[in-house]
């Protein structure tokens, strides 16, 4: 245990509550002793502050909480045994210190852990302060601890249990250790200094006058209160004379310290001393007496209402009961449709073994060759859940609607999707069937174009963009096509900005210079020296003058409403500070692919990868405050620099359109970040210090099965208690792999399992959950709750119930893969800005079950990239990097206590859909933001054909509680803020929507 690479000038400041360690630690901090940044404020018990450095006090609690013991230390143990698992933490919390020349702490829990801290850091000085005991006892009953109040004599024990513990220390190491009494202190700092300085050997400053002497209050010592100590405990009163005797007086006087003890007054004197105390305890009576008629007053008035609700209650109940007798009616109607369906389903049947049916086959394998849409809803296994669903929809809105939906889904069956035979030559061609698709409904068109231009002149607010372009030995062609596409601009408030980086080829300045004299926007600067694609960036913003810069590579394309969009943007958002589009890839020969369709601002998925890139426009005031591009970040410089950008603003806007073709060529960047290993390693280099620099620190590796993107994985900064809570029914075999993966492959140690029986009737089940309450005494609790199945109830139980700082909500049909679950899932829930951490969930089959929650998708949410193969990456490494999501699955979902409490835990008239989606856009609503991790792995053994809920009941809820998200949560169901409207929401694939 022994551990001593610290610094050697340091001050531990002890000593029993409310004995004057407050007041010490902050001469000592005045007179520059570092006793800790993150201190504990003020409060009703100290109103100077109390100094303490809340990274030990919380060690101490943790340590205290582990043992039964309260937080405080109201205890007579008088030495704590710090367990293995805590070692870490200890050492953790001396190292980040240990760079101070001169520094301590100041815990009063810290007394009984000296023998711990001494072994830790054997080179370290003891002060311990003290206080006589009617001094320290009349302050804790004033403090006004219930504890107190149910044992009055335990305020005098604890003094004892750690005043004693303060001698014994003292006593086995008398050379580094000073014993004081506060009332030393408070009457001269010099005694403090010079004691510090002379027997400890450590030097300090001058001391500010920070005491204040109606703080530190003895009246008590002229009581008799001393006497009643000196004559009833004499234990305590032994035990002060010999503090006195070993504390440093410093050719002080004793006398100065307490009074001799007071002959106790005549009894004649104390009657009437505690008559006057009767008297006055009988004035209090009386007031409480008048406020408890008020209550009683209140009271009745509030029976009064009762009364009304109940009148409303039973009211309801009438009402509740005719649409009872709906439902049945509903019910019977439904068994008829369902009499309909069987015979439906013989003639389907007999369909599969026809002609009709081989070449309905052939039909959908000469779709699946030519890359048409696959649509299985009209399979033969789907019909009878459709039809249910149907009828649900027919019982639940009406036949109005339900006809009008069927129609709907008729036409769009039916519907033949044939191209046009022409494609306009203004529209670019793609070899994506569906990409051209695209194209073909939103690139816009000449005639379009001339509206835009015309649009321009109506807008109030036309800045000058500074189009950024640095120059080295680009092809003629594709130079000269990318200042082309500037040229060609609907808008027309620009300047184009070149930096020629010392280029080679003679023709690059010729072209230049053709250009320089067409139009007088182009302006050109000839870098003497190649510096590489930074310096070459700064010198062409050093020329700019617009209020906005926009980056364009050499040899790349702006779509000609490219700079149009932005101004539009900027017109409708003027404080917009950063700007982003979407962008796709152009090939040699001008065709596009791989188009882009990004999500709107997300800083952590862009810690992942550089996704918001082309086109970006910055404000160039904040460009100027950050200095521009820094040299040493090539491949990555303009990562590097939207990550110090946005550090300097929230105002950061996307334009979910296409406004920029990327390059694509041998030696792009575009083609492959393979080709620019250096690019890789300055990212992850810009990566790091951006956290570093943000106060989240941490290290930067490669995302699974891909160099080009990261995941960052953060120092956890405290080790605090993370509850499991797993709601169960029956299942057993089930729920016993999930506890099994739990206790045998966690690496994490500070957990605990909740586990809430919903009314279990299988004799496994109940065997099983005994053999782990057997097996695991320290760390499973199961509660038992027998009530119609409610999730959001049941776990808002489970909540009340759990000890932890963390939450963990997790399936019971679950099994962790990933020993370090919990460790990299709280890593994220520990930042302030996290709300709702997940999982990536995978079927038996190791396909995707979740991957996050897009909202929309259904009707109202949807998982991402559910069925793909567990080694696809995804739409742009989506299932390989850490994304923000507007929600994520409760089937395995960490969040902090406090989070969960201030939205409201999740609600309860969403009984069973959707509880976890309701929960996480509220969290979205309150500013957090959601998190899915890649790194984390468990298998989700849902059915992946379970299909829809199969009884009217339970189509009735679903319908109810889509309708009730939809109505709460139009906004993100319509425009998810992590997904993007030019994308799909018919599929969890991430497909263009057409």
């Amino acid at each position: 245990m022994k551990a001593s690479a610290f610094k050697k000038n340091i001050l531990v400041i002890a000593g029993m509550h409310r004995s004057g360690t407050s007041l010490t630690a902050s001469l000592l901090q005045s007179a520059g002793v570092d006793i800790g940044q993150r201190l504990m404020g003020a409060g009703k018990s100290n109103l100077k502050g109390h100094f303490e450095d809340l990274d030990f006090v919380e060690f101490h609690e943790s340590v205290f909480h582990s043992q039964g013991i309260s937080k405080e230390g109201w205890t007579l143990h008088r030495s704590i045994q710090v367990q293995e698992q805590y070692l870490a933490q200890a050492k953790s919390i001396i190292q980040k210190r240990s760079s101070k020349s001169t520094w301590g702490w100041k815990d009063p829990r810290t007394t009984l852990f000296l023998n711990f801290w001494h072994d830790l850091i054997p080179e370290a000085k003891f002060l311990l302060v003290y206080r006589s005991p009617w001094e320290v006892i009349d302050s804790l009953y004033r403090r006004s601890d219930e504890v107190f109040y149910k044992n009055p004599n335990l305020a005098v024990d604890i003094w004892v249990n750690y005043n004693q513990a303060i001698i014994d220390f003292y006593d086995k190491f008398p050379e580094q250790c000073v014993i004081l009494n506060i009332k030393q202190i408070a009457l001269s700092s010099t005694i403090l200094l010079e004691t510090v300085t002379n027997k400890l050997k450590i030097s300090t400053g001058s001391v500010a006058s920070l005491y204040e002497e109606a703080l530190l209050n003895d009246q008590i010592s002229s009581s008799h209160r001393s006497t009643l100590i000196k004559h009833h405990f004499t234990e305590a009163f032994d035990l002060y004379q010999q503090l006195n005797a070993r504390a440093n007086y410093t050719n002080y006087a004793l006398s100065f310290l307490d009074n001799e003890p007071v002959e106790l007054p005549s009894y004649k004197a104390w009657v009437l001393q505690d008559w006057l105390e009767v008297r006055t305890l009988e004035k209090d009576l009386k007031l409480s007496n008048y406020q408890q008629q008020q209550t009683q007053l209140e009271l009745e008035r509030s029976q009064s209402q009762l009364q009304q609700t109940q009148l409303e209650l039973e009211r309801s109940q009438s009402q509740l009961q005719q649409t009872q007798l709906e439902l049945e009616r509903s019910q019977s109607q439904l068994q008829q449709t369902k009499v309909e369906l069987e015979r439906s389903q013989v003639v389907i049947t007999a369909m599969e073994s026809s002609k009709f049916w081989q070449l309905r086959s052939l039909w959908f394998k000469f779709r699946s060759t030519f890359g048409l849409a696959e649509d299985i809803s009209l399979e033969p296994g789907n019909l009878w859940s459709r039809g249910k669903y149907l009828f649900a929809v027919l019982r639940v809105k009406g036949l109005k609607y339900a006809l009008s939906k069927l129609l709907k889904v008729l036409s769009q069956k039916f519907e033949a999707p044939t191209l046009p035979l022409e494609i306009p030559p203004e529209i670019p061609h793609s070899d994506d069937v569906n990409y051209q698709k695209w194209l073909l409904k939103n690139y816009p068109d000449q005639a379009e174009l001339c509206k835009l231009t015309q649009t321009v002149e109506t807008f109030s607010y036309k800045p000058v963009i500074s189009l950024i372009v640095p120059v080295f030995n680009t092809p003629e062609y594709f130079l000269r096509q990318a200042i082309d596409s500037v040229l060609n601009q609907v808008y027309s408030y620009w300047e184009l900005c070149i930096a020629d980086d010392a280029s080679t080829e003679p023709y690059i300045r010729s072209i230049l210079e053709e250009y320089v004299s067409k139009d007088p926007r182009i302006k050109v600067v000839f870098r003497t020296e190649n510096g590489h694609i930074s310096h070459a960036s700064n010198s062409a913003i050093e020329i700019a003058t617009g209020e906005f810069i926009a980056l364009l590579d050499h040899d790349d394309l702006l779509t000609p409403d490219a700079l149009y969009e932005v101004v539009l943007l900027l017109n409708r958002h003027p404080e917009a500070d950063m700007i982003y589009s979407d962008e796709d890839k152009i090939d040699e020969q001008n065709r596009l692919r791989d188009p882009f369709f990004k999500p709107d601002w997300c800083p952590d998925s862009f810690l992942s990868r550089m996704y918001t890139c082309h086109l970006g426009t910055y404000r160039r005031s904040i460009v100027n405050e950050i200095g521009g591009f820094r040299v040493g970040y090539e491949g990555s410089q303009d990562y590097d620099f939207v990550l110090r950008f946005t550090e300097k603003t929230e105002n950061i806007f996307h334009i979910p359109k296409i406004l920029y073709h990327w390059r694509m060529h041998t030696n792009s960047t575009a083609s492959s970040l393979d080709s620019k290993n250096y690019a890789v390693e300055a990212a992850k280099k810009a990566i790091s210090e951006a956290i570093h620099r943000r106060g989240e620190p941490g290290i930067v590796t490669a995302a699974p099965g891909s160099v080009d993107y990261h995941i960052v994985r953060y120092d956890i900064k405290h080790y605090d208690l993370v509850s499991i809570i797993i709601p169960t029914k029956n299942l057993g075999e089930m729920l016993d792999k999930c506890l099994n993966s739990i206790f045998e492959s966690t690496t994490y140690e500070n957990y605990e399992v909740i586990l809430i029986d919903n009314g279990s009737t299988e004799v496994q089940a109940i065997e099983v959950m005994n053999k782990w309450q057997t097996r695991e005494p320290d760390k499973l609790n199961y509660y038992s709750l027998n009530i119609p199945f409610n999730y959001s109830k049941i776990n808002n139980l489970a909540v009340k119930k759990a000890r932890g700082k963390y939450l963990l909500f997790l399936n019971n049909d679950t099994e962790v893969v990933t020993p370090d679950w919990i460790n990299a899932m709280l890593e994220q829930a520990q930042r302030p800005s996290v709300g709702a951490v997940g999982a990536l969930l995978l079927y038996p089959d190791n396909t995707i079950q979740h991957a996050g929650v897009v909202a929309g998708i259904g009707g109202v949410a949807g998982h991402s990239h559910k069925y793909f193969p567990t080694s696809s990456q995804g739409y742009f490494s989506h299932i390989k990097t850490v994304n923000n999501f507007s929600a994520v699955t409760a089937a395995c979902l960490m969040c902090r206590r406090n989070v969960f409490e201030e939205v409201g835990g999740l609600d309860e008239d969403l009984a069973v859909a959707f509880n976890d989606v309701d929960f996480c856009f509220k969290l979205v609503e309150k500013g957090y933001r959601n998190i899915y991790l890649p790194h984390v792995v468990l298998y989700h053994y849902e059915s992946k054909s379970r299909g829809s809920d199969d009884t009217t009941g339970k189509l009735a809820r679903f319908i109810k509680e889509t309708q009730y998200m939809q109505s709460k949560w139009n906004i993100i169901i319509t425009s998810d803020p992590c997904y993007n409207p030019n994308l799909t929401r018919n599929r969890e694939d991430y497909s263009i929507k057409i």
